[in-house]
This record gives C-alpha cells, sequence and structure tokens, in this order.
C-alpha cells in the first residue's frame, strides 16, 4: 500500500505539472522561422517528467544498472524512488536549400546534475552527413516504444562522431556507408555499411560493421551482422524484430558490456542479441506495446555476464496533441558465467508535453 500511495501522489503531481501546457491541434507551430529562399530554423523537443520505483535493485535514472546487479559495488539491492525529467530534450534544425544542420541535447551530462549533453550534432548536404549521430550500424527504426530511457537488450545502441554517405537507389532502396569513431576508443574508428528497404506498411534493414582497434591493451578485431524489420501487420498493430551477431562488438549493444564480454585470452568473444517488440493502438488515444530483448556472449566465466534479458510492458494515453502520459512494467534479469542469475523489477510512470 505504501507504494501505491507513493505512485499516486506521484501521478497526480506529475500530471499537475504539465496540464497548464496543452496546445489545441489547431494551432501552428510557434518555433519555426521562415527566412526565405528555403531557409527555416525550428526549435523542438519536449519535457518528460519520470517516476521510477525499483523493486529489487537501485537500478538509476535508467535501467542501464541492470549490467551490474549482484555484483560488488554494482547496482546496489533494495527498493528506491526517484522522479527526475532528465530525458526532457531540446534540439533545433536549419535547414537551407540541401543543408541541414541538427543540434540536440538532454539532461543526463552527469550522474547528479541536470546538465545539459550533446546527443545529435550534425550537418547534412546532399546525402553527405558529418558530426555526431547514430551509428549506422543501427537500425533506429527498430527502438521500443517505452517509458524507459534505455531501452530493451540485444540492439545495437550507440551514437557516435562519424562521416556518412548515403545514396537511394531504385525500387525503395537506400545504402549508406560511415566512418565512426570506435565506440570505446575515441583514437580509433570503425566502419559500417547498410543498406534499407521500404515497402507499403513496412521495411527491411541489413547492417555490417568492422573494428580494428586496442582496447585495455588488448588487440580487438571485431565484426557485426544486424538484420532488421517493421511492419505494420494489422489494423492499428506494428511488429518489430531485430537480431544481431558478430565477435568483440559487446561494447556496442545496449548496455555497453566491455572488458571480457569483448575478449578473453586474445579471442574476441562471440555475441547474438535479438529484441521483438509489438504495439496496438487500441483507441484513438490509447496505445499499448510491449518489447522483448535478449544478448547472449559465447564465453562467460565466474561472475562476467552470460546473459541480458528484459522485457518492458507499457501502455500510453494521448491527453492532448502534445501531451502523453505513460506506465510502464520492466522486468531485466542478469545471468552470470558461474549460472547465478539476478532480477531486477522496476515500475515507470511518465508525463510528456512536446514542443
Amino acid at each position: 500500500m505504501k507504494h501505491l500511495s507513493t505512485i499516486s501522489s506521484a501521478a497526480l503531481a506529475i500530471g499537475t505539472m504539465l496540464a497548464p501546457f496543452s496546445v489545441s491541434a489547431e494551432e501552428s507551430n510557434p518555433l519555426q522561422f521562415d527566412f526565405g529562399n528555403d531557409g527555416s530554423l525550428t526549435f523542438y523537443g519536449y519535457l518528460k517528467a519520470t517516476y521510477i520505483s525499483d523493486f529489487d535493485y537501485d537500478l538509476g535514472d535508467t535501467t542501464k544498472g541492470l549490467k551490474s546487479i549482484g555484483l560488488p559495488g554494482g547496482s546496489p539491492a533494495g527498493s528506491h524512488e526517484r522522479l527526475h525529467l532528465k530525458e526532457s530534450r531540446i534540439g533545433l534544425n536549419f535547414r537551407s536549400s540541401d543543408v541541414l544542420v541538427k543540434l540536440e541535447g538532454d539532461f543526463f551530462g552527469t550522474k547528479n546534475d541536470l546538465n545539459l549533453r550533446t546527443r545529435l550534432a550534425y550537418v547534412t548536404w546532399n546525402g553527405a552527413l558529418i558530426g555526431q549521430d547514430w551509428t549506422n550500424f543501427m537500425s533506429v527504426e527498430n527502438l521500443g516504444r517505452n517509458v524507459d530511457f534505455q531501452g530493451p537488450a540485444g540492439l545495437p545502441f550507440a551514437r557516435l562522431p562519424q562521416i556518412k554517405y548515403t545514396f537511394g537507389t531504385p525500387q525503395n532502396w537506400s545504402v549508406s556507408a560511415s566512418i565512426e569513431e570506435d565506440v570505446s576508443n575515441d583514437s580509433d574508428h570503425h566502419y559500417t555499411v547498410a543498406a534499407r528497404k521500404g515497402f507499403d506498411g513496412g521495411m527491411f534493414r541489413v547492417a555490417g560493421l568492422y573494428r580494428d582497434t586496442v582496447l585495455g591493451g588488448t588487440p580487438v578485431q571485431g565484426w557485426g551482422l544486424s538484420l532488421g524489420g517493421t511492419l505494420n501487420a494489422w489494423e492499428g498493430g506494428k511488429v518489430s524484430g531485430l537480431l544481431t551477431t558478430g565477435e568483440g562488438i559487446s561494447d556496442i549493444l545496449a548496455f555497453g558490456l566491455s572488458g571480457n564480454a569483448i575478449s578473453v585470452g586474445g579471442d574476441e568473444v562471440g555475441v547474438v542479441g535479438f529484441s521483438l517488440g509489438v504495439s496496438q493502438k487500441v483507441s484513438e488515444k490509447i496505445t499499448l506495446a510491449a518489447f522483448t530483448g535478449y544478448t547472449n556472449l559465447d564465453v562467460a566465466t565466474g561472475t562476467d555476464t552470460k546473459q541480458l534479458r528484459t522485457l518492458h510492458m507499457s501502455a500510453f494515453y494521448d491527453v492532448a496533441k502534445n501531451v502523453e502520459l505513460g506506465l510502464e512494467y520492466y522486468i531485466g534479469r542478469r545471468k552470470q558465467g558461474d549460472g547465478v542469475s539476478f532480477e531486477a523489477d522496476r515500475l515507470l510512470m511518465s508525463a510528456k508535453f512536446t514542443f
């Protein structure tokens, strides 16, 4: 009952906080400025308040703490509650003819303070991109719709400085290639190529990655292959799935496993990850979603991580065009090389005002 009382109070506080910001659907965007000659500047973002109740381990402001549950010095055992605004986001797009300049940040800059952190910062022109963007090895379209900021296990997940070129081909194909800062060694680079096919009601994407770097004094030659897609399978319903495999690439998957998860005894560790999700719009205002993720390493001994499993079960309610309420139950499991497993459950509630 204590949790229910706290949750009810948090829900009331969040709803009251964002209620005054509702904007009617008929209003135009007041944050776009046109300069003529195809020039425009648009500000965008959202304010998001998130209430979190951990029942088993204190995972932190996101569920990234899952990778350290059960470890000395890792996520502490016990229940914990928090309310934060760190996911709130602000960005701007400047467009002029064929040029786009994007700057975007959130407030996860430091562990304890609400400091602005760069998410995206790049320039594009005629298919070329220079700056920090999502890795080309990752399929942004396969990200789950979650209240949790971290998202499911098994997905490639990183924003990296890069040079990328994308060109279109007939029959709705696009092909992209990039040179990116290595996810764990900013003195090196890795290389990616991806191809995407769009079709009525969905898409299919394949991506590959190669790296040759040194991590902790150990040479690492890693490779990865990712296959994924989305499908509007029925009225109001969407299914998405992604399968990733490779060697020496565990640090570029969600939760960023490192150390013995990448290389053991000079040999790169193989990894398989997948995610599967489904969402259903049950009414004009209500959407339900469930996403599961899985990461498995070929080699793990002792307390090293062998597997990560995640499940997000979510509901979203559109109060108005630009105000959304979210409710989510999260289950995360970590299994060690010695067979010992740990579980962390979390309840999340959110209110989000988009501008």
